[in-house]
């Protein structure tokens, strides 16, 4: 955190919401890795902030499965705990295909085009595959009129977005032409048809061999 966030926001006062932004960046790229303990005076002074929106953004990241605290005691970045990985790839499969048969209604047009600029992006080797992935899921997340339901995937995404970028074994799972296939067919799904599409097939077949990495790594700790 050696660099002045407010550099990437042109010197401009940072939103709480940029906060929650970039403490979420670094915590997925592992630059805050799991475990390591935060305290709100580093963030502070990093972010250039008062600590009002650290601790917001705190409680966010936590509310997530991605923080945890214990107050006036610490707060650190979560561990990779893969039996909660496993329960989030189980609720993912669950609430993924009401994800998808969620109406955009005004926000299809814009959905689409975002996703298909996502795709491209990946294509062309400007965007990591798990990212894409990551920036894929929060469109379609943003636009779900059940916020409560946009709210669940979120958390279960993040969880295992986290995951599929930190873990070598899970990253494998990941080939570029995967991904661009899948936030490909988001786009083509928008909006959405009745009935399971091609998302929902290829998210599924993604989540199936997710399981299979952590059950051999669960088998193989044993």
């Amino acid at each position: 955190m050696e660099q002045d966030a407010r550099t990437r926001y042109d010197g401009r006062r940072l939103l709480r919401n940029d906060v929650y932004e970039l403490v979420l960046e670094r915590i997925l790229s592992g630059e805050l890795p799991p475990g390591q303990r935060l305290r709100d005076a580093d963030l502070t002074s990093w972010l250039g902030v008062s600590r009002t929106p650290v601790r917001e953004a705190v409680s966010r990241l936590t509310a997530v499965g991605l923080m945890s605290t214990s107050p006036n005691r610490y707060t650190e970045v979560a561990a990779l705990d893969e039996a909660e990985i496993a329960d989030a790839v189980a609720v993912l499969r669950l609430l993924w295909p009401a994800a998808l048969a969620g109406d955009p209604g005004d926000s299809a047009l814009e959905r689409e085009v975002e996703l298909t600029l996502l795709a491209r992006r990946v294509e062309r080797g400007d965007l990591d595959p798990a990212h894409g992935l990551h920036h894929a899921l929060s469109v379609v997340i943003d636009t779900l009129p059940n916020r409560v339901l946009a709210e669940a995937v979120r958390a279960a995404d993040l969880r295992v977005v986290r995951y599929l970028l930190l873990e070598p074994e899970a990253r494998a799972v990941l080939q570029r032409d995967r991904a661009v296939a899948f936030i490909r067919a988001l786009g083509a799904e928008t909006p959405p048809t009745a009935g399971a599409g091609r998302a929902d097939e290829l998210g599924a077949d993604l989540l199936a061999e997710l399981e299979g990495v952590l059950a051999s790594r669960r088998s193989a700790a044993r």
